[in-house]
């Protein structure tokens, strides 16, 4: 009954979320392209990562379509599972630090509850590109509990298998489950005396087989990092020592948002760190070395709050170290961090001895400031324009926002608010083809095609990518430019032979100069590439019919 009542709450509070439309990554992934009909396999290798991830998209479109809400509702599910599996490992750690079963219990649904609930889940929850947190999560808490529920002390062949085989899909879904090797290592350095190896001598079955494991996933982890843009030494935005320079102080800064969760954001404008000194990056990496120093040399006094601070930065550091990451600031990575500073609240509230009445008071009103933010968070999930509006407005040092927010004033027609953002996305990047295809797009929407041609031409230079040779074509289209719209289509449709909208957009050139032959084979191959193109159909049907006509006439 008790776990029946909580699920109704957790479903409660994320219901708000469960309408909300795909956004930001969302729309990169396979479901929202037009290929989403392919095969498993196809999926898989167009993605080329992230196997299980993708297979778990792969299962919520084969069976309910591409309907937002059923990829919104597993990966609440997801979340629920996760939720038990906190409680059994809060449950299992407290028995292991020596508190009474009771007290044990109590403590853990409190702790449960508080990952459920806490705000800064949403992200990993109701954001549907956030299922590779929560999942991997799922895999890793999973292997977890089968090593800390093991049935003796030494763990069996089998049991340490299992343990890999799952740690294996934890990172066949995201790569950051790498930190779950670590977490194993200090569970067993820490329980029960800090720090003996007695029980890493005693788990060698585990560590053997991990080895190996481990070696394979560092290759493949290193060469995804030599080749992605986004992750790894290559990133332009950071060189490595910046990108640690900025993390010492987004470490604190997770950790303001998970005792204050007030000022979160889909894309936090968090001003990277280029030196040692700039917005006071060195007084954050010398406070967390000393916290480090701390939490070993009081491991034995305060073993749960040492053991949870530990925890809390092994999670965190595949993100928030040296290897640089596009995003300095990401809510979602606090999803298994989390789990670390619950355990400090547990040491926390057990040192502090407050009256079962005080305690009960103090837990009613955070779990209700909890539950209050996180519904209202879930309810902008509800309404993503209003989060993408909200990062917009708060953008200082990272133009992503602004340039997402006027991607949504275009397509919804509110084109004349879109230049102010633009203006001050410039300002971050000048002469950037993101920036200038905006542009292009906002003042052609606005009417002035002359100064939208130039944007679009400039983006061109920068760019030579099918979709702005696309745009170009419309634009020259409504300025009576038939012939260099047409250029301008062709081209496009050169570029990228796969794009159905390039085709779509040549079509309806060809229709509007009369050559039906060209515009129904076109039309044709946009359907073909994307059969769900209601667009396309009816202007296939439409140039069918036209060409029915006119051999009727003769």
């Amino acid at each position: 009954m008790l776990c029946l009542c909580a699920f109704a709450g957790v479903l409660f509070l994320y219901s708000p979320a469960l309408s909300g439309q795909f956004i930001f990554d969302d729309s990169g992934l396979p479901f929202s392209k037009a290929t989403r009909h392919a095969p498993l396999p196809d999926w898989i290798s167009d993605t080329g990562v992230r196997p299980i991830l993708i297979i778990s998209y792969w299962l919520n479109y084969h069976f309910w379509g591409a309907n937002p809400f059923s990829y919104h509702f597993v990966n609440l599910m997801i979340h629920c599972v996760n939720t038990g599996l906190v409680f059994l490992v809060l449950l299992r750690l407290l028995k292991v630090a020596g508190w009474p079963r009771q007290r044990a219990r109590v403590a853990s649904m409190i702790g449960a509850l508080v990952f459920s609930i806490h705000p800064l889940q949403t992200e990993s929850v109701s954001y549907v590109a956030g299922r590779s947190e929560s999942l991997a999560s799922l895999f890793l808490l999973l292997a977890y509990v089968v090593f800390l529920y093991r049935r003796n002390e030494a763990i069996s062949w089998v049991e340490a298998l299992l343990v890999l085989v799952l740690f294996g899909a934890g990172m066949k879904t995201k790569e950051n489950a790498v930190s779950l090797a670590a977490i194993l290592v200090l569970t067993d350095l820490f329980w029960p005396t800090p720090f003996s190896i007695r029980g890493v001598k005693r788990n060698w079955r585990l560590y053997c087989l991990m080895i190996p494991g481990a070696i394979i996933a560092a290759g493949a982890v290193l060469r995804l990092l030599a080749t992605s843009q986004t992750a790894g030494f290559s990133v332009p935005t950071f060189r490595w020592y910046q990108y640690a320079f900025t993390e010492a102080r987004a470490i604190f800064t997770y950790i303001r948002l998970a005792v204050f969760p007030v000022g979160q954001s889909l894309d936090h404008d968090f001003a990277p760190s280029h030196t040692i000194m700039e917005h006071g990056a060195i007084y954050c990496m010398i406070l967390l070395a000393a916290v480090v120093v701390v939490s070993v040399i009081l491991r034995r006094r305060y073993p749960l709050f040492c053991f949870g601070l530990l925890m809390f930065l092994i999670w965190l550091a595949p993100t928030s170290s040296i290897v640089p990451l596009d995003d300095a600031l990401v809510e979602r990575r606090m999803y298994l961090p989390l789990l670390g500073l619950i355990l400090i609240g547990c040491e926390v509230g057990m040192r502090l001895r407050f009256s079962p009445a005080a305690a009960a008071t103090v837990l009613c009103l955070a779990g209700l400031i909890f539950g209050k933010l996180c519904y209202d968070r879930n309810r902008l999930w509800g309404e993503p324009d209003k989060l993408l509006e909200l990062a917009a407005a708060n953008a200082e040092h990272n133009p992503r926002p602004l340039l997402n927010f006027t991607e949504i004033l275009i397509q919804r027609n509110r084109c004349d608010l879109a230049p102010a953002y633009l203006q001050r996305a410039e300002l971050r990047l000048p002469n950037n083809y993101y920036v200038n295809a905006a542009w292009g797009r906002t003042l052609a929407c606005l009417g002035h095609f002359d100064q939208a041609l130039k944007r679009l031409q400039s983006a061109a230079r920068l760019n030579s990518c099918s979709q702005v040779y696309e745009w170009l074509g419309l634009v020259y289209a409504q300025m009576g430019q038939s012939e260099e719209a047409g250029g301008a289509l062709q081209k496009a449709v050169g570029l990228d032979p796969k794009s159905e909208t390039a085709h779509g957009s040549l079509a309806l050139w060809y229709e509007k100069t009369n050559d039906l032959e060209k515009a129904e084979r076109e039309y044709r191959m946009a359907v073909s590439l994307d059969r769900d193109d209601a667009w396309a159909r009816e202007g296939w049907m439409r140039v069918h019919a036209a060409k029915a006509e006119r051999h009727a006439d003769f």
